[in-house]
């Protein structure tokens, strides 16, 4: 087998493990990122915070106007039954019932207040939890078949690196180290086959010497424009 063949066959094991691992961290980079699934918590979070919020303010809005309602009976009880009051002070009750009666209206458009806002809030929080389900779901839906594909890249990986291992050895370290160091100023890609006379990662036209000196068995040849290792079928 030539030199260029074997390195040829390098590159394309190299190529595979290059694209399971930028698959790999896409894939990890999606299962870090709970953007959404946090979104739907913090709003969760925020409407039953108004929730508890406007809960709290009913019971006191209910509170105070049954207060003001047993003030009201106590006061009229006192009124209607005359006993031990002079005028001046039956006419006083009678204002005191007339003033906790007006305060009564306004208690009770407290109240109404209330409850009407405590409606809208049921519903946001309700909306709001579903909401929050919805994306628990998609995020554990979308993360099981994640989880699955990452598992068996793990193992595609393992057995791609086995194949690395085998194709790397037959070639001699100098030859190795320029391919790798290709790799790395040419991303990734350091073998490029001769296709319709051109080199097919730059396009660059190889003349029919360069391509007989790639096919030599003991030889390298290198592409006059990018620098790639030229590999000829």
């Amino acid at each position: 087998m030539s030199q260029t063949l074997s390195l040829f066959r390098l590159q394309q094991v190299d190529s595979q493990i290059d694209l399971v691992h930028t698959r790999l961290q896409a894939i990890q980079k999606i299962l870090e990122d709970d953007g959404e699934l946090s979104l739907a918590k913090e709003k969760a979070d925020s409407t039953h915070s108004h929730y508890q919020a406007a809960d709290k303010e009913l019971k006191l809005a209910e509170l105070e106007a049954q207060n003001q309602r047993i003030k009201i009976e106590q006061t009229e009880a006192s009124l209607y039954t005359g006993k031990g009051h002079s005028p001046k002070e039956l006419q006083d009750l009678q204002n005191d019932v007339a003033a906790l009666k007006r305060h009564m209206v306004i208690l009770e458009d407290v109240q109404l207040e209330a409850m009407m806002n405590m409606e809208t809030t049921i519903a946001s929080n309700e909306s709001a939890q579903a909401e929050l389900r919805a994306a628990q779901n998609h995020a554990d839906e979308q993360n099981r078949g994640l989880q699955e594909e990452q598992g068996s890249l793990q193992k595609e990986l393992e057995k791609l690196l086995s194949e690395r291992s085998a194709a790397a050895d037959p070639i001699p370290q100098d030859a190795l180290s320029k391919y790798n160091q290709l790799r790395l100023q040419r991303r990734g890609l350091a073998v490029a086959a001769i296709k319709d006379n051109s080199c097919s990662a730059c396009g660059s036209g190889i003349t029919a010497a360069q391509m007989q000196s790639s096919r030599a068995s003991g030889q390298v040849e290198f592409c006059p424009s990018c620098g790639r290792i030229l590999y000829g079928s």
